[in-house]
């Protein structure tokens, strides 16, 4: 009977060390500022420069193109888009790295 706890307790220690040490490396659930993010909603411009808004048509970030200008905005004015990026050192602003049309138009709460 010792023997075959023993042994259990042995598999159940080499089944931990197998599925590796979750307190080493990288944790998944932490917050990663940098990381890639999605946002959908519709481009405007306000100022002269471009924001995304919701549904109700309030500002939820500044778009700042990752790449070169800003003018890559331009086309989707007026149109639901989800774009990719990360926050930006700015307050307040998205970092894009990509935009995507969802919408030929913008979806307003009623």
């Amino acid at each position: 009977m010792r023997f075959r706890i023993a042994i259990l307790g042995v598999l159940s220690c080499l089944a931990a060390l197998a599925a590796g040490n979750p307190g080493q490396g990288a944790s998944p659930n932490k917050s990663d500022s940098s990381a890639e993010q999605r946002l959908i909603g519709c481009v405007d411009e306000q100022d002269g420069h471009y924001v995304l808004l919701n549904d109700q048509m309030q500002k939820i970030a500044g778009l700042q193109s990752a790449a070169s200008g800003d003018e890559m905005f331009a086309r989707f004015m007026g149109h639901e888009v989800r774009v990719t990026g990360a926050p930006s050192a700015q307050q307040g602003t998205f970092k894009v790295t990509g935009i995507e049309q969802v919408s030929d138009s913008c979806r307003q709460a009623k």
